[in-house]
């Protein structure tokens, strides 16, 4: 079977290789990231029809590409991982179509070209996999139809392969803005074939052929840029600078200009200098840094041996008409590729989530970078040495990444966990609040699908019991207040949540500490939560948690019966949320037994409180104390947890001389 490989089946199975190297090493570790939750729990809750009613809010086309994967490849983030992968591969390959349509004659630029494109590593994002497998084919498929387009404009086949080149291109457009500033190539596209099919005609006559070729995709690309700005509807992508053109020409442009250079130094500097980041903050113990030094040697050597063969053999062909074109066609798709964004007024960037938009700059960047490593080509060992640097640092840098999204899945898995611990089951139609997390790839709209994933009836149709919201995203907009009496009616795609502060649940999450429900009489005290949490704690209702296991089973929740502090936690707080003391003075046997600690000194509360409530005074007295040594800001939140204790626990001698004691300790005034 091997010996029937024909010899330009080669390219594709190497850069299959690649990409399996780069992307598929954690692919077994990986889960649901950002949109993929949302996406994945539309489907799981309405099928894929429901996921596709979802997406077609604003992207109806859109939902087309989405419609055979999501019936066909389940709920499985391993599969979704190798088809993500399988994604990218097919999108390297219609780029190395398109450019060997369009440069047939220097192949082995091409090659090399789409070996550091399939590794660019501005993108981060290829592990989100649900949402970004799809954006590979909707770009694949619109540099297939470039590859027509090319085709079209050498054999004058306007309306066979043009007009079929064009639904495609309007096809993919509308499932993404992202590809709209590309659109400016095809004029450059049609001057070069024609230069090269026409040598002998002047340039007035080239321009003259150009426009005239030209003119139907511009009037088709025209006309989705008026049908975006003015007639359809994004939740996403609302264009925003139509109104500052309008009312000041001068400095819009003027912005326009300065975020096009911005644009120009991030895609050529800052997405590669990166690359050498994992190496700067290396740190030799990790298993995963070692996997990330062998697989850089590696590659390094394999692409320098490979790479040196290779352009011995078939040494390059670097022309200036070819270096003109890389020129004039990287820096134009630089100037507008950024424009979708800036009209929504998104800024790129080298970090999550703003290097999403760099998916259009890849190919162009990739192309320019690689443009001063052809001009020593002749140096051979030099060429290759300094290729093989860059291609082999820029895989590694992906599997670093992917090293970050699996640390990432394992803490919001834990996190997940956590809180179906401490939260049985909940009142529907309960917010959930806080301020923030420290995940880097989870918003509350991520958060929100996980939740009700596990807790919400999947029979329900288009209602949402539970909402998720951060203050620091929400708080002023889509939640005007945290105070009593406030509505909060809120859109989730196809699904409607319908709630109010007068059921609200605050929450918080700082690791290493464990998952905090906010307690309404102590966590007003507590120094380390946000101020929109602390002042609003008094609002929260723990009393909505319901002790009585009520969830869905779900994949990304940790099974079993983990030896944590934090299970003990959990499971103590619940209890002391029922005032079930004997039961939290167990757990708490058992919590300070183990070979691990609190890392909040709030996560000792329950257990002072079930102590003293249980007669051991010197045990609460104890921990009081453990607690107050970490931090004297700790002092008014221990004061308050003992002003608790004294209303409720019953009078004794005991009683006398421990509130004194702590009185002493802490200096409360009761």
């Amino acid at each position: 079977m091997i010996g029937r490989i024909k010899k330009k089946d080669y390219y594709p199975i190497l850069l299959l290789l690649v990409c399996v190297i780069a992307y598929g090493i954690f692919s077994p570790f990986l889960g649901l990231y950002w949109d993929d939750f949302p996406y994945m729990w539309f489907s799981h809750v309405g099928g894929p029809l429901g996921a596709l009613r979802a997406i077609a809010l604003d992207r109806p086309v859109l939902g087309l590409f989405y419609a055979l994967p999501l019936s066909l490849l389940g709920e499985s983030p391993l599969t979704w991982q190798i088809f993500a992968i399988f994604s990218r591969w097919l999108f390297a390959i219609s780029v190395f179509s398109f450019l060997t349509a369009l440069f047939p004659e220097h192949l082995t630029e091409n090659k090399l070209i789409t070996l550091l494109f399939t590794v660019f590593p501005g993108f981060t994002q290829q592990y989100i996999a649900v949402i970004y497998s799809h954006a590979f084919l909707i770009f694949a498929l619109y540099f297939y139809s470039l590859v027509l387009f090319i085709r079209a404009v050498k054999d004058r086949r306007f309306f066979s392969k043009g007009m079929l080149s064009i639904i495609l291109a309007v096809i993919c457009m509308a499932a993404t803005e992202y590809l709209v500033g590309l659109e400016a190539l095809r004029p450059l596209i049609i001057y070069w074939v024609i230069s090269r099919e026409e040598q002998d005609s002047s340039v007035k006559v080239r321009i003259h052929q150009t426009l005239g070729i030209w003119w139907p995709y511009l009037i088709a690309g025209l006309g989705f840029v008026l049908y975006r700005i003015f007639l359809a509807s994004s939740v996403l992508y609302d264009v925003q600078q139509v109104d500052n053109l309008t009312q000041s020409h001068l400095a819009t442009m003027i912005q326009l200009i300065s975020v096009i250079g911005s644009n120009i130094y991030i895609a050529l500097v800052a997405a590669w200098i990166q690359i050498i980041e994992p190496l700067l903050n290396f740190e030799f113990q990790p298993l995963a840094s070692k996997l990330y030094l062998f697989v850089l040697v590696i590659t390094f050597l394999a692409s320098t041996i490979g790479c040196f063969l290779f352009v011995k053999k078939k040494p390059l062909n670097v022309d200036k008409e070819f270096v003109i074109a890389l020129l004039t066609g990287g820096l134009l798709t630089l100037v507008f590729a950024g424009i979708p964004f800036w009209a929504a007024n998104f800024k790129l960037d080298t970090h999550f989530p703003s290097d999403r938009f760099f998916l259009p700059f890849m190919l162009a960047s990739s192309a320019l970078v690689l443009l001063p490593l052809f001009l020593i080509r002749k140096l051979k060992l030099l060429f290759s040495l300094s290729f093989a640097l860059l291609i082999s640092l820029s895989l590694s840098f992906q599997i670093h990444q992917a090293n970050t999204y699996r640390n990432e899945w394992d803490h919001v898995k834990d996190f997940l966990t956590q809180i179906t611990w401490r939260i049985p089951s909940l009142e529907e139609d309960t917010l959930l609040v806080t301020d923030e997390l420290t995940f880097s790839y989870y918003s509350d709209n991520s958060l929100t699908a996980a939740f009700n994933w596990i807790y919400a009836d999947p029979q329900q149709q288009n209602i949402l019991p539970y909402l998720i919201n951060f203050t620091n995203a929400r708080l002023g907009r889509s939640l005007p207040s945290l105070s009593p009496g406030i509505n909060v009616n809120h859109g989730y795609r196809t699904h409607q949540f319908r709630g109010s502060t007068d059921q609200m649940i605050l929450f918080y999450h700082l690791p290493p500490g464990c998952f905090h429900v906010a307690d309404p009489d102590i966590d007003p005290y507590n120094p380390l939560i946000d101020a929109s949490i602390r002042s609003a704690a008094a609002f929260s209702r723990p009393n909505l948690i319901k002790t009585q296991l009520d969830q869905n089973t779900v994949f990304f929740i940790n099974s079993g019966k983990p030896q944590t502090w934090c299970f003990y936690y959990q499971k103590a707080s619940l209890a002391a949320q029922e005032q079930d003391w004997q039961a939290v003075v167990e757990f708490a046997e058992t919590a300070f037994s183990l070979d691990d600690h609190p890392n909040d000194a709030s996560e000792r509360i329950p257990y002072i409180e079930a102590y003293a409530m249980t007669g051991d005074w010197e045990r609460a007295i104890e921990l009081t104390d453990a607690s107050s040594q970490v931090s004297p800001l700790y002092q008014p939140m221990l004061c308050q947890l003992w002003h608790r204790i004294i209303n409720q626990a019953d009078s004794s001698q005991r009683k006398e001389d421990s509130v004194e004691n702590i009185n002493d300790l802490l200096q409360c005034d009761f």
